[in-house]
């Protein structure tokens, strides 16, 4: 099984649960059919699927005749991804890779991929690696989609510590392709939070749970640093809502 960069992290249920529902659902499913409508079509590659919700919600609203393949770090998640998607979408070959080792069987007209981009490298050398290795990917007309957060996301602005490096914020991967002679777009969208409720209890549990999605952990924090992290969602809230915000960038030939 291919290795996961921070997998041991991610293997955690809940905390996906807990940002499901506070996820603004309109303001996603506006950024989904937006990214179907952008996709170049017939030949499609995934990176990263995970299990398959954000696939299969973009794939439901291709219009045209394609073939997607898929790659995914995760075997069980693959397995699931396969099982689910293949049920209505048209799936061609799965990749039970990371981005760095995959080696296709052929090139794509469109790729995407929706936040994953994170765990791609664990330096910014390696990372440009993985940038210049998407659109060698593509042949003839093609369009590359990453869907990532830009460095103005409250998901930034209320982390207690630097999580991620800035060189996965979505202006880095704007500048880096614009900087090799590819032209890019992006569409900025809101993508708000709900958490009223954080707001609204003096129990902390819901409070930890969405610090540890937050801070990409599997530890809860103590109460004295989770009192700390609400105060930094009460100074960035507005209307119990936090606007993690969303870019998705376009890169064309």
């Amino acid at each position: 099984m291919a290795k996961w960069h921070f997998w041991w992290e991610k293997e955690f249920s809940d905390v996906y649960e807990n940002i499901y529902v506070r996820t603004f659902v309109e303001d996603w499913f506006n950024i989904v059919q937006i990214t179907a409508n952008e996709v170049s079509w017939p030949k499609i590659l995934d990176i990263w699927c995970w299990e398959w919700h954000t696939t299969k919600q973009i794939l439901d609203r291709i219009k045209w005749d394609y073939l997607c393949d898929l790659v995914e770090p995760n075997k069980n998640a693959l397995i699931n991804a396969e099982y689910f998607l293949g049920i209505e979408n048209n799936i061609w070959d799965i990749f039970n890779n990371t981005l760095a080792i995959f080696e296709p069987k052929n090139k794509y007209n469109s790729i995407f991929t929706s936040h994953t981009n994170y765990y791609w490298a664990f330096n910014e050398n390696d990372y440009k690696k993985q940038l210049d290795k998407l659109f060698w990917l593509l042949e003839n007309k093609w369009k590359l989609l990453i869907l990532t957060l830009p460095e103005e996301s409250d998901h930034y602005n209320i982390m207690l510590r630097q999580i991620y490096p800035k060189f996965n914020y979505s202006d880095y991967i704007i500048n880096y392709y614009k900087s090799i002679w590819l032209k890019t777009r992006t569409i900025r969208f809101k993508m708000r939070m709900y958490i009223g409720d954080i707001l609204t209890t003096k129990s902390l549990f819901d409070l930890k749970s969405f610090y540890r999605f937050i801070h990409n952990t599997d530890s809860y924090p103590s109460d004295k640093e989770a009192i700390k992290f609400l105060e930094k969602i009460k100074k960035y809230q507005k209307d119990n809502y936090l606007d993690f915000k969303d870019d998705l960038i376009i890169i064309t030939n």
